[in-house]
């Protein structure tokens, strides 16, 4: 599942994660030492992570869909006409597919 941390959650990540490392140590060996308030606070900012990474997705594939239907309608366009509307919509055509590049690696970052 994708995630989707802010700033503050990964700070905040990182202090229950040396938090916890020092619980650790302290205690015995084999026995759970660390508290469990931090666990739960670590879950629910990783719960809060992977909503917002999800949306986020949902977000960009809806973009994703509009580039290519608004690619595809200058396509026709351009098929359809000629001399300067067949070039402005040929160019059109081409800033729609490089918008929908565009997207499509920043869905990459969510894989």
């Amino acid at each position: 599942m994708p995630s989707s941390y802010t700033g503050a959650e990964k700070r905040r990540i990182a202090w229950l994660a040396i938090k916890a490392a020092k619980q650790s140590m302290a205690g015995d060996r084999q026995v759970d030492t660390i508290n469990p308030r931090l666990k739960a606070e670590m879950d629910r900012i990783e719960e809060r992570a992977a909503d917002r990474g999800e949306r986020e997705v949902q977000a960009l594939q809806r973009k994703l869909s509009a580039a290519r239907d608004a690619a595809a309608a200058a396509k026709a366009t351009m098929r359809t006409s000629s001399g300067k509307d067949r070039a402005t919509a040929r160019r059109e055509m081409q800033d729609h597919e490089a918008a929908a590049r565009r997207i499509e690696r920043e869905l990459r970052r969510y894989q």
